[in-house]
Order: C-alpha cells, then sequence, then structure tokens
C-alpha cells in the first residue's frame, strides 16, 4: 500500500513539473509594440529638447509613447546583444503603457532556448533614480510569487552597475505613467 501512495504522489509530483515546463515555455499572448528608428529618435529628441530647457533655466515635461520607448529600449537591447554575459541574454523588449502602469514582455535566451518573462508595474523617479515596482510577473504563462520576483529585482538593481544605469540625468525631476504615457519632467 505504501508503495502505490508512493508511486501515485511520484507521478502526481513529475506531472505538475511536466505542466510547469510547459508553461514556462509558452510565448506570452500580449500584442508586441511595434519598433521603429524613427520612434527611438523622436525618443532622443524629446530628451534632449528637456536637457535644452534646463539649460535654458526652464522646466519641461516630455510625454513619450509606448512606441518611443519600446525603439529606445530595443536600440539598447540591441547594442548590448553585441556583447553577450553570461548564458541569459536579452533578445527583445517590449513596453505596453496603460493607465498609470506598463506590462512589459521581454524576450530571453537561455542557453539557445527563447523564453518570455512578462512583468507589470509602475515607474517612477525617488532620489534621482529611476525606480520600477513590479506588481505581477510570469515565465511564459506561469507565474512567479510577487514577493519573490521583487526580491530577485531588488537584487539586481542594487549592483552598482545597474544603480549608474538607472541613474537619471540631472536635469530630469521625475518619471512617470499617466494615461498610457511616459512623463518625464524637466527641472
Amino acid at each position: 500500500m505504501a508503495k502505490k501512495f508512493s508511486r501515485i504522489i511520484s507521478a502526481c509530483i513529475l506531472a505538475l513539473a511536466v505542466i510547469a515546463v510547459l508553461m514556462a515555455l509558452r510565448a506570452p499572448s500580449t500584442t508586441l509594440v511595434p519598433v521603429s528608428a524613427q520612434d527611438a529618435k523622436s525618443f532622443d529628441e524629446k530628451i534632449a529638447s528637456l536637457a535644452q530647457a534646463h539649460q535654458q533655466g526652464t522646466a519641461q515635461t516630455a510625454h513619450i509613447t509606448e512606441t518611443e520607448l519600446t525603439s529606445k529600449l530595443q536600440q539598447g537591447v540591441d547594442e548590448s546583444a553585441a556583447n553577450p554575459q553570461g548564458s541569459v541574454v536579452l533578445k527583445a523588449a517590449s513596453v505596453h503603457l496603460e493607465g498609470d502602469g506598463f506590462e512589459g514582455v521581454f524576450t530571453l535566451d537561455v542557453s539557445g532556448k527563447e523564453l518570455y518573462l512578462t512583468m507589470t508595474g509602475t515607474l517612477s523617479g525617488l532620489d534621482g533614480r529611476l525606480q520600477i515596482q513590479p506588481s505581477s510577473a510570469k515565465l511564459g504563462s506561469l507565474p512567479i510569487p510577487a514577493s519573490a520576483f521583487r526580491s530577485l529585482l531588488g537584487k539586481q538593481f542594487d549592483s552598482p552597475e545597474a544603480r549608474e544605469r538607472l541613474r537619471l540625468p540631472d536635469f530630469i525631476k521625475d518619471v512617470h505613467i499617466e494615461n498610457g504615457e511616459l512623463l518625464v519632467e524637466g527641472q
């Protein structure tokens, strides 16, 4: 009887593990935001306009669309893909802005296998750094517990390199999402 019970438990654990792996390998159903060089250039122009306004002593707010943000992010991903580090490589990023939050879909290459990390949350500026507050995350269609994901993300963002990458230029006062747009406030 105990042997039969042990086999049933082992079979259930194996079935759950297979289901978890299949869920993790599943592509997200979210429509990806299109990217273009023109939208990345528009992003750069809006940020340059903030810097110029700062030099002239005036404050300005840049309204950045999700296509401009995604295009600029993808441009950075493409540049960093030239020098991959480690067995996990970020291949693509797509950020959909809705209401006061975002949904980001990040395509990862993990030892030759494509995985999708989907994260929702909000953005803000605090102490001169970009702050990302995740509210949920999934690997494929497998939900990741929020507390575990926040802890992992916190460790990633706490490194000196990450702190430097998330540092806002002196001419930017705040960053947040409002009505489906990224608002970058100059000072």
